[in-house]
Parts: C-alpha cells; sequence; structure tokens
C-alpha cells in the first residue's frame, strides 16, 4: 500500500514540478533502517524498515523545503516484555509485535555548499498514523493503540552528485512521535533525489 503510495506520489511529484524547471524543485525517494531508541541505543538494533519520498524547493542556496511522505516499520512498545496475560497466571514474554508508522512531515534543511557534496542539518514538524499489526486475541490489549500522533524530526544529511541533475543522498533522521506511548526513532537511509 505504501509503496504504491509512494510511486504515485513521485509521479505526480514530477509531472507538478516539470513545468517549474527554473525554480529548483526536486523530488526524491529513500530506504534505510530504523533503531527504536526510546529506552538506549544498540547499533545492531537497526533492523526494522523505512520508505519514504519528498517534493522539495530551493528557497536560496542553502535552505530547502521539503514536504515528505512515509512509513516505518518499528517494534511494538511492549514487544518482547514480560507481562501477565492471564490475571494471576504466570508472566508470559509477548511475541515480536510490530507497528506500522505512517507520516507526512514538512522541514526545512539547512545546506552545507561543497561543490559535487553537499551537508545539511533539517527538520520539522508532520502527523504519524500509528497502525499496528494484527495480535492473537490473548494479548491483542497489549499491542499498541490505533492513533494519529503530532510528531518531529531533525536530521543531518549528505548529498553527492553524480550526474547534473541527479544525487546520492545519505540521511539520519530522529523522529519523536508524540503518540500514547511517545516513540523515539532512529532511521538511517539511502536514496537519489532528481533536482529539475
Amino acid at each position: 500500500m505504501i509503496l504504491r503510495a509512494t510511486v504515485l506520489f513521485l509521479i505526480l511529484a514530477t509531472i507538478v514540478a516539470t513545468p517549474l524547471a527554473g525554480e529548483d524543485w526536486g523530488v526524491g525517494a529513500t530506504v534505510g533502517l530504523v533503531n527504536d531508541i526510546e529506552e538506549d541505543f544498540h547499533l545492531d538494533a537497526f533492523d526494522t524498515d523505512d520508505v519514504n519520498a519528498w517534493v522539495e524547493f530551493r528557497l536560496d542556496e542553502q535552505v530547502v523545503v521539503r514536504g515528505t511522505i512515509g512509513s516505518l516499520k518499528v517494534p511494538g512498545e511492549n514487544a518482547g516484555l514480560l507481562a501477565e496475560v492471564i490475571p494471576g497466571a504466570e508472566l508470559v514474554r509477548l511475541p515480536d509485535l510490530e507497528t506500522r508508522m505512517d507520516y507526512v512531515t514538512v522541514g526545512a534543511s539547512y545546506q552545507f555548499w561543497e561543490g559535487d557534496y553537499t551537508s545539511g542539518l533539517f527538520g520539522g514538524i508532520g502527523g504519524y498514523r500509528v497502525d499496528p499489526d494484527p495480535a492473537p486475541a490473548g494479548i491483542a490489549d497489549f499491542r499498541d493503540p490505533r492513533e494519529t500522533a503530532f510528531g518531529w524530526h531533525l536530521g543531518v544529511d549528505a548529498d553527492l552528485r553524480v550526474l547534473s541533475r541527479l544525487s546520492f543522498v545519505a540521511r539520519l533522521t530522529y523522529h519523536r512521535v508524540e503518540s500514547e506511548f511517545g516513540r523515539s526513532l532512529l532511521a538511517a537511509n539511502a536514496g537519489a533525489v532528481f533536482r529539475f
């Protein structure tokens, strides 16, 4: 579902941006891995996925405004925890519950130009739709609640131009989702951007 939405988003963005070729528009997409860093950070915990696409507009030489849609697959808040599923019974380790978080964000990036290589800092706000995977009846109460939440993000990125209008992009993004549990996620992505 999110893959079809991403492809449709990129096609529509290309159609809209093509007549504005002199305006320094761009479209891009990345894929990557996500690490839930709510309690601690482990390098080997980057194991779920993030897919996103964006449209960007350059306001001036160093400032870019970006609108992004994406989808994060993350462990559920209670995944792997010990819980009392039946009152008075022994504690049971919950399975690896997962949650899909679709998001739409708007942000700005400040870029440091260095020829064909550019690095930058970015941040913004957005909405996150929390959609937990189905769970067996006995543990359904332990999965994340289905909800829409406000969130914000900060990050760093690097851009390496390989053709006059095409660049490879690497991005490290911290997402703070103000959902019922409150989630702190770190996504490491790589992809490409085409600028008109």
